[in-house]
């Protein structure tokens, strides 16, 4: 039988697009958007990463042990807080990965339209929270820890760039869902870039302490205006995006399945995003600042392998009515995501600890139990990462926050525990145990139940025929 994508035209007729294209096995198209882009990534990773390491290097030593510890919390609110787009960055994702020209599905176009509104309202409300927040001069209780009274404007300063980088970064989300991921990983680039040379004005106009935390957002909020700028142009949309949508969509349900990507975004970063803010509260600003070294050699090594992740999301979405394709897809992506990850994590366990020393000037070293936990939580994520962008239908994306959920809860729990007693190693072992028993395992247990429901789901929707 030959299987066929149905699709809603503007005049509300359903009409086929062949889908015997999307098999198991990768198209050109998006076999080259998953290669080029991770191939882009992986090279360019020793570039940024040397980028990164002057970055914190000049960071380092204008700030001292103690600060640099503060300003790579704030730094990485950005981590922290990605549940500030509500979840719609993803369904724009899978709306832009639809068959076609995004310029041509009026239901993609008003997509984009509503989510670039709703997220800047998002926007001008973190703004103003953290302008309540400075008018209090509440940071430091918030935060954990102080530096003094230039924190209440640097950090407000730095949160307010947070905040404008919410909607700006639509642009990444559009170029993934139109298969143009490696133009997306160059254009992410352009922040490491951007944050140095921001980092290196501040040295060069004598600026110490805590005023470094506003280089990093700074450097991705330009970054992302210009990649929003480029997907804009590539796929059609131009200023048309920041149109209202289409009367006929007002009351539409373009957004479904956000609340729960919402939800999931929170969990997420309360499980993997939050060691610094529970290391500022149980353990010393020492260890808190071994941990930010230790987590910039992680976080190098992540970027590539969600780099290929993200462009899996499209590809994904293109084979929903096919459940053996997307099954296939899933385990072969299983397995190379975790051979691969497993290599890394040796190089992460040899090389962490020295990392941490050449960016320190030796003040600051990594213990090799830091390593390991680190290289075993990069090996379970990965294992995940491919069901956590296969499984993004509404009711998908539900099963997945009630297990990030839990595995944020998990984290924090074990994570206050483990990290009084061990530090940095303490939280990240938390999160490794935590990611395994939530994410990992309900993967395997539950993806067939998942797969059925979707044929369930696509079928009473219309959304796929069959003809002999």
């Amino acid at each position: 039988m030959l299987r066929a994508r149905a699709r809603w035209s503007a005049n509300g007729e359903m009409t086929s697009i062949g889908d015997d294209q999307h098999g198991a096995a990768l198209r050109p198209v998006e076999r080259r958007a998953i290669v080029l882009g991770t191939v882009l990534r992986a090279v360019g990773t020793p570039l940024i990463a040397l980028i990164g390491l002057l970055n914190t290097a000049v960071i380092v030593r204008q700030t001292g042990e103690a600060a640099f510890g503060l300003v790579s919390l704030v730094t990485t609110l950005t981590l922290l807080l990605p549940f500030a787009d509500l979840g719609i960055g993803a369904v724009i994702t899978s709306a832009c990965s639809r068959p076609g020209q995004v310029v041509d599905d009026p239901v993609a176009m008003a997509t984009v339209q509503r989510g670039l509104r709703t997220l800047s309202v998002v926007a001008a409300v973190l703004i103003l929270a953290s302008l309540a927040i400075m008018a209090t001069n509440s940071w430091g209780w918030l935060l954990g820890s102080s530096t003094g009274p230039a924190d209440r404007i640097a950090i407000t300063g730095a949160v307010c760039l947070i905040a404008l980088g919410v909607p700006a970064g639509i642009g990444v989300r559009i170029l993934i869902g139109i298969d143009m991921n490696p133009l997306a990983v160059l254009l992410t680039m352009v922040n490491a870039v951007v944050t140095v040379l921001i980092t290196l004005a501040l040295k060069a106009a004598g600026v110490t302490g805590i005023w470094y935390a506003v280089s990093g957002p700074a450097g991705a909020l330009i970054g992302s205006c210009l990649a929003t700028a480029v997907a804009l142009r590539m796929s059609g949309l131009g200023w048309a995006a920041f149109a209202r949508p289409r009367a006929d969509y007002a009351g539409s349900r373009l957004l479904r399945g956000s609340l729960w990507m919402f939800i999931a975004s929170v969990a997420l970063p309360v499980g993997l995003q939050s060691h610094r803010l529970i290391l500022s509260h149980v353990s010393s600003s020492a260890e808190l600042s071994r941990y930010a070294l230790m987590a910039q050699v992680y976080a190098i090594t992540w970027t590539v392998f969600s780099t290929a992740g993200m462009a899996l999301w499209p590809v994904f979405v293109k084979r929903r009515p096919d459940n053996r394709a997307s099954t296939q897809l899933w385990l072969r992506s299983v397995a190379a995501f975790g051979t691969l990850a497993a290599f890394a994590g040796i190089g992460v366990v040899v090389l962490g600890p020295w990392a941490t020393a050449l960016l320190s000037g030796g003040q600051l070293v990594a213990t090799r139990q830091l390593a390991i936990a680190v290289a075993v939580l990069l090996v379970v994520q990965c294992v995940h990462l491919p069901a956590g962008v296969m499984l993004t239908m509404p009711h998908e994306v539900r099963w997945q926050s009630y297990c990030i959920a839990a595995m944020g809860l998990t984290t924090i729990v074990l994570g206050l525990w483990w990290g009084r007693q061990w530090g940095g190693t303490g939280v990240v072992a938390a999160a490794a145990v935590a990611t395994a028993a939530a994410q990992v395992v309900p993967d395997f247990v539950w993806m067939p139940r998942l797969l059925r429901r979707r044929a369930r789901e696509l079928a009473n929707q219309g959304e796929t025929v069959a003809s002999p």
